[in-house]
This record gives C-alpha cells, sequence and structure tokens, in this order.
C-alpha cells in the first residue's frame, strides 16, 4: 500500500488522491503534520535526492515514488 504525504489546502495533493481513488489504488493519506518530525526528515531528505521538491510525496516500500510511475 501507498504512503502519500500532503499538505493543508493542496491542490496537487487532492488531485492525486482523486486520481488513485479513480484507478482504485490503496492508499494511506496523511498530512505532513501528522508525521512524526524525524520520519518526515529522512522522506524529505529521499524526496531531495530524486529531486521531487513538492508535495504530495507518495511512498511505496519506504520509498519515494512519482504519481507516474504508480499510474503507468
Amino acid at each position: 500500500m501507498l504512503l502519500v504525504i500532503g499538505t493543508q489546502n493542496c491542490k496537487k495533493c487532492n488531485m492525486t488522491k482523486s486520481i488513485l481513488d479513480k484507478e482504485s489504488i490503496e492508499y494511506t493519506y496523511k498530512l505532513s503534520s501528522e508525521i512524526p518530525e524525524e520520519e518526515f526528515n529522512t522522506y524529505i531528505n529521499k524526496a531531495k535526492i530524486k529531486g521531487i521538491l513538492n508535495f504530495p510525496l507518495i511512498i511505496k516500500n519506504d520509498e519515494i515514488i512519482t504519481l507516474e510511475d504508480v499510474v503507468k
């Protein structure tokens, strides 16, 4: 299952959730403020390495992936 981390009032986060719902892809959605700081920082660092600099963050098997990786 995917973990999707977003922010309050994020249009791209809402669009991502809609696409995942439409494709019947299971995921858990959490706001960035709900993630423990150390865990959140780990995800942010992994995202930076992949060149992903905005929300939402999509995590599968503890790795950052893109929406395109999920919906092919």
